[in-house]
């Protein structure tokens, strides 16, 4: 068996190549089908690769919760942090517009309309940082003895030297700026930097002060000036609080210890989730199968293309299998002769397609990056599956495709075959 099997493929891969005109002919419904089908799988890979690394950027990873206390004062913020982790926080960073916000200036240039938010180091894992210059903050950060500060591109390319940043309100305090970020959605302004939270910022982020009393007039103020205190939390995307838009299922656990911080109406918490991972991820996978459906009936039509292209040859190569036969060819030896020919014109038409379609996905991504900044980790190219997918259907159509022909030569008659 394993004899007549390879001189089936010995003879498949003989009447390809002697039969030139045809095996192009063959090729170029399945060149079509697949090259459709693979740029859908590279569309869907990287436009849910986009997709996800936008949302991350702009509304944090999944499952992240935007916690806010309004109208009351936290007088622990330790306990307060401690029952955010023990609600199912993750990773949990302060996310909170200073008191006053303050100016900014390097050298002679001022900027009085930026806003700054004082955040973690914690704020890198729980949303994506596309860094255009730099870092984002590390825990070592806290210990300067300066404030350490990011700006957004636009900040950054208003004030021109960062070497020499100041801010302040009624007084100047040199800072040190260590990266420069990717504008997003989640910028509170046009010009827009964060302050990381340490003890060289807890002034310019909260007020002055450190005692009781002063604490709570610096909450005062913040609730006197409108400013809530705001965190960012990420949880499980598992936990059922991920399920719950509106965030009561995370709101009533943070509640149920409120009054170890000083908060006494639970009406004052509120938490809702920031990202929108899942509304991302129904759209792609609707529009990808409804691609897959466009490339799935392109492709079929491929296949009968191949299937009608195979009947005919089949009918005008009757004499040569009937010798083939005569010659002591076995029945299976024919019928693998037959199948892998139209296996192997559909593989060569599948290596056409994915060749072209590189070179499509190449050009495109060369044009698209001319509009659009994609990030270094998110290439325009054909993924593992494409290629997978491209070759395996090309040989399931050519296999499928070749079976009735195959069949239809078994059936053929070797007499009449030679009398032809």
């Amino acid at each position: 068996m394993l004899r007549s099997l390879m001189a089936g493929i010995v003879l498949a891969f003989a009447g390809s190549r002697a039969n030139v005109a045809r095996t192009i002919l063959s090729c170029t419904g399945i060149v079509v089908g697949v090259g459709a089908l693979v740029l859908v799988v590279s569309a869907s890979d990287f436009g849910q690769r986009f997709a996800t690394a936008y949302s991350e950027a702009n509304a944090g990873r999944p499952a992240t919760l935007e916690v806010s206390v309004f109208e009351e004062t936290i007088t622990d913020r330790a306990a307060f942090e401690e029952d955010l982790v023990r609600a199912g926080g993750q990773d949990v960073s302060l996310y909170q517009s200073p008191v006053e916000p303050p100016s900014i200036r390097s050298g002679d240039t001022v900027v009085t309309e930026a806003s700054f938010t004082g955040v973690d180091p914690s704020l890198g894992d729980i949303r994506r940082m596309n860094m255009l210059e730099g870092r984002w903050f590390t825990d070592a950060d806290t210990g300067s003895l300066a404030p350490v500060m990011i700006v957004n591109e636009e900040l950054a390319a208003a004030i021109g030297d960062l070497a020499r940043v100041q801010v302040g309100t009624d007084h100047w305090m040199d800072v040190r700026v260590i990266g420069v970020l990717e504008s997003s959605a989640l910028d509170s302004g046009w010009y827009s930097a964060y302050i990381l939270r340490s003890p060289a910022s807890e002034e310019l982020i909260f007020g002055s002060g450190s005692s009781d009393e002063e604490e709570e007039s610096e909450a005062e103020a913040m609730y006197a000036m409108g400013v809530p205190t705001t965190y960012q939390v990420r949880i499980d995307p598992e936990d059922p609080a991920a399920d719950d838009p509106w965030g009561e299922i995370f709101t009533e656990r943070l509640g149920s210890a409120s009054w170890r911080w000083g908060v006494e109406n639970r009406e004052s918490l509120s938490s809702y989730r920031s990202d929108y991972a899942e509304m991302t991820n129904e759209a792609i996978t609707y529009l990808s199968l409804a691609l897959m459906g466009i490339a799935a009936i392109t492709l079929t039509t491929g296949l009968l293309g191949v299937l009608n292209v195979g009947l005919v040859t089949v009918r005008e190569r009757r004499r040569e299998l009937a010798t083939y036969r005569a010659l002591g060819a076995s029945r299976f030896t024919l019928f693998v002769a037959v199948v892998m020919e139209s296996v192997v014109v559909s593989l060569v038409a599948g290596i056409i397609a994915i060749a072209g379609c590189w070179a499509v996905l190449a050009v495109g991504g060369a044009v698209l990056g001319s509009f659009v900044q994609l990030p270094d980790d998110i290439p325009l190219n054909i993924p593992p599956a494409g290629v997978l997918v491209g070759l395996g259907s090309a040989a399931l159509v050519g296999l499928l495709a070749g079976i009735i022909p195959a069949m239809r030569a078994l059936g053929a008659s070797v007499v009449a075959g030679l009398r032809e």
